[in-house]
């Protein structure tokens, strides 16, 4: 297996040899639509199960946590076609291109202003803040397009724009940043996560057959093997907070009633936090 420059996976990361920041701006961006487009399903089929008892495919008592995401998949598939699972995706192409613009510029311009990586000197703290403020950006943006997304995905409303007006209407615009608080919860630390287990899953896999046996180094292919295993552990962790997201953004839909964490745990069981695991797993791996 050839070996491949670690340089060239440390996407966050801007090198002005590689080509301009507005290339790379762009580059992350496109590479987020991408993302979420491919993975979107999973990500609809992953709403109907934590929303469980809302949305086209709810019936009355039946849990969509207990019949799982196939339930949801056969039964949206069945009634409304294949590309039902698609509903709600332009919010994506809306909300991505922002979002990671202002992400890389936050991350980069911060990691000017503490000096991180001009010098040989290592500065912790100034790459935890441009790290925290570009998380922090990222969701701003993010946060009420994933509110918008998730109530399209459960067959409500229009489309994105009668979405937006009614909820501003009727719930306010605080309705449109309610899981702020809980979207920054979970992915500070699944971040966190992420990385310390992408680090030491490819410490492991150094010396087995998927590293290059001739120079002992990484190959694409423990890059991706250690990629996935660390997106599926940090959604293991952070799928209670998830749900308690999905929640939060969809409590004011029919038959769904106000929820917090206590709530999900008294409402469903311990079972319910952990609902939609399977379909975040696979998103996250990818």
């Amino acid at each position: 297996m050839a070996e491949i420059d670690e340089d060239v996976l440390e996407w966050e990361e801007w090198h002005p040899d590689q080509g301009s920041f507005l290339s790379h701006m762009v580059a992350g961006s496109i590479a987020g639509v991408t993302e979420h487009t491919i993975m979107y399903p999973m990500d609809t089929l992953k709403t109907h199960v934590q929303c469980d008892r809302c949305g086209k495919v709810a019936k009355s008592g039946v849990s969509l946590i207990r019949e799982n995401c196939m339930h949801a998949f056969k039964s949206l598939v069945r009634n409304e076609g294949f590309f039902r699972l698609w509903r709600g995706v332009s919010t994506m192409f809306i909300g991505c291109i922002p979002a990671h613009a202002a992400y890389f510029s936050i991350y980069e311009q911060t990691k000017l202003y503490f000096h991180v990586g001009i010098t040989n000197k290592e500065h912790p703290l100034g790459a935890a803040t441009a790290g925290i403020l570009a998380t922090l950006s990222h969701d701003m943006v993010m946060a009420p397009c994933d509110t918008i997304k998730q109530r399209l995905q459960l067959g409500f409303y229009k489309g994105p724009l009668h979405c937006v007006k009614k909820m501003i209407r009727t719930e306010g615009l605080r309705s449109l940043f309610v899981s702020l608080p809980t979207t920054l919860s979970m992915n500070l630390p699944y971040g966190a996560v992420m990385v310390t287990c992408n680090e030491k899953l490819k410490s492991l896999l150094l010396n087995t057959p998927l590293s290059d046996s001739k120079t002992g180094k990484h190959t694409i292919a423990t890059y991706l093997a250690a990629g996935s295993g660390a997106g599926a552990i940090a959604a293991l962790v952070t799928t209670p907070l998830d749900m308690i997201k999905t929640r939060l953004q969809t409590q004011t839909l029919p038959p769904i009633q106000r929820s917090s964490s206590s709530g999900v745990h008294l409402n469903g069981g311990l079972n319910t936090a952990f609902g939609g695991l399977s379909s975040s797993s696979s998103s996250s791996s990818s």
